[in-house]
């Protein structure tokens, strides 16, 4: 290559480690720069007490894009069987195959007799959606398969499967309202509407949430925990040349002059840059001085949008590590479980009750606080992941570490560290939800834990530079100020700002590991093509 451009990749989560890769594979001068001492993001796994957890997504959907486009880089990873299963108070499911929908429908007809008929139209949507996401994604993407060598491929496999892949598209279309805005045409229900899609941010679109049966089927699991991943990622960087500066966080972008600052002061030069962070820091942190005045005006606009959008819901999370084999996990949920200890559901607790606390918090009282908190433990719905149910070197012999988590909003907690009892609040939380799993699925868990921490948004939002803690970029509460049409995605990385390309969970909503890693790839091509 006669013309080694230099690219300047700001954030080594996901979509910048898959950008990066792509482009030193073809040569480029690249160099990565990341905040934090470890590459990955909200991807970790970590050991403490000789137990390893998971402090970001508990496993992998490969939604035709993870795995596929690990075997285009030529990276062979060790992946393990992820089965999700789905409780509420005492009735539990493992999802096998699309026919468990059958065992859904008979734990929902037991807890909710009043709405069978209800229930059964609601499974028919499900049935319906779910079939529309296997469309999606029951093929490779085929910007990771050689196409053209397989001319067999085209017309048996990818053309077909590109016909329905439209129609499908199409016909999600009217799907495209907030869940619960869909629900309620078929049930006015409350407590079945929570538990259809209290495990969901709020507001996601219907075809999401509903079509997510199928994602459950979709799982997997690294051996060596959800880090082996961006771990893979970053070797196979470094074989190639390209370079990965830790510990660095970038303060200012001077788009005019090409160069990014670091908190240190170091200026780095770049021919192209990606910036794979937050999106809101970057429009903070862009010096505009030098560019045009439409160029300005544009940046402006958009600086406006991401600054007034706001990020999803973020996550509490209860790391443990019990003096129990993972046997006995095994037979009460597995290894990996969306779990409601009550079939009320949240109500108005996670609606009026939550928006009057959060708008009124300085009129509340520590016990209206903890109160409000109490209820939301008891009827939400939490995600419980067992690493060891996987992998059994990620616990000592014969104990197990789990993670129990639900989603939760950033701003309470920014609201409760500012009153000076952010510590309390994050005790009774943790207790809270040990009593309700030592009640419940776990019986007597709390005696026998050998220790306990949490991470809260704030942490997320500390470790990561996540706006509002987020975890899956924008909320569907607010106007979403990127794109989101499946369709548009290659347009999804583009920015008013000259010589900038965005990736991430932040580019594309809805979001997670597949999109950014996706968004990654697109802006990479965006760069190699301009070269050529």
């Amino acid at each position: 290559m006669t013309d080694k451009r230099k690219v300047i990749i700001v954030g080594a989560g996901m979509a910048g480690l898959s950008a990066a890769a792509y482009l030193a594979r073809e040569g480029f001068d690249l160099l990565l720069l990341e905040k934090n001492d470890r590459c990955g993001g909200l991807v970790n796994t970590f050991e403490q007490g000789g137990f390893s957890f998971d402090a970001g997504p508990r496993a992998f959907v490969n939604s035709g894009i993870i795995q596929p486009m690990l075997r285009d880089l030529g990276i062979k990873g060790d992946y393990l069987p992820n089965r999700i299963s789905i409780g509420i108070k005492d009735e539990l499911f493992t999802v096998e195959s699309m026919e468990s929908l059958a065992d859904y429908q008979r734990i929902l007809k037991k807890l909710f007799p009043e709405s069978r008929g209800e229930i059964e139209a609601i499974l028919r949507e499900i049935q319906r959606l779910s079939d529309y996401t296997h469309v999606l994604s029951e093929l490779d993407n085929p910007s990771f398969v050689d196409i053209l060598s397989d001319k067999r491929y085209i017309f048996s496999e990818l053309l077909p499967w590109l016909v329905k892949f439209l129609i499908t598209l199409r016909k999600m279309r009217k799907y495209e309202l907030p869940m619960e805005d869909f629900l309620v045409k078929f049930t006015d229900n409350q407590p079945l509407v929570d538990i259809l899609t209290q495990y969901f941010f709020r507001k996601t679109p219907t075809h999401f949430a509903l079509g997510y049966f199928y994602v459950y089927l979709d799982y997997f699991y690294p051996r060596g925990g959800t880090r082996a991943l961006p771990d893979l990622l970053g070797a196979k960087i470094n074989s190639w040349g390209g370079r990965i500066k830790l510990n660095t966080e970038v303060t200012a972008v001077r788009p005019a002059q090409q160069v990014v600052v670091d908190a240190a002061g170091a200026e780095y030069e770049y021919d192209h840059l990606i910036w794979a962070g937050d999106l809101k820091a970057l429009y903070r942190r862009v010096d505009l001085d030098g560019l045009s005045p439409r160029a300005v005006q544009e940046v402006e606009d958009q600086k406006d949008r991401i600054l007034s959008a706001r990020g999803a819901e973020s996550v509490f999370i209860l790391f443990l590590a019990v003096d129990r084999p993972p046997s006995y996990f095994q037979s009460r949920g597995g290894e990996h479980m969306f779990y409601s200890p009550r079939s009320s559901g949240l109500g108005e607790v996670g609606r009026s009750e939550r928006d009057d606390l959060l708008d009124n918090f300085d009129s509340k009282s520590k016990d209206q606080v903890m109160a409000w908190l109490g209820k939301f433990c008891d009827n939400n719905t939490f995600e419980v992941s067992v690493p060891a149910l996987r992998d059994e070197e990620l616990a000592p012999p014969g104990k197990t570490g789990l993670m129990i988590s639900c989603l939760c909003d950033y701003s309470l907690f920014d609201k409760v560290a500012k009153t000076g009892w952010y510590s309390e609040f994050k005790e009774a939380l943790e207790n809270r939800i040990l009593d309700n799993f030592s009640r419940t699925i776990y019986p007597g868990l709390k005696e026998d834990i050998l220790f306990k921490f949490s991470s809260t948004p704030l942490t997320i939002s500390k470790v990561s530079g996540s706006s509002d803690g987020a975890i899956t970029g924008w909320s569907f509460e607010t106007d979403i100020p990127v794109v989101h049409q499946l369709r548009e995605i290659p347009k999804s990385v583009l920015t008013p700002i000259p010589g900038i390309y965005q990736a991430g969970q932040w580019s594309y909503v809805p979001a997670g590991v597949p999109v950014a890693m996706l968004t990654g790839w697109h802006a990479a091509q965006r760069i190699i093509k301009e070269r050529s």
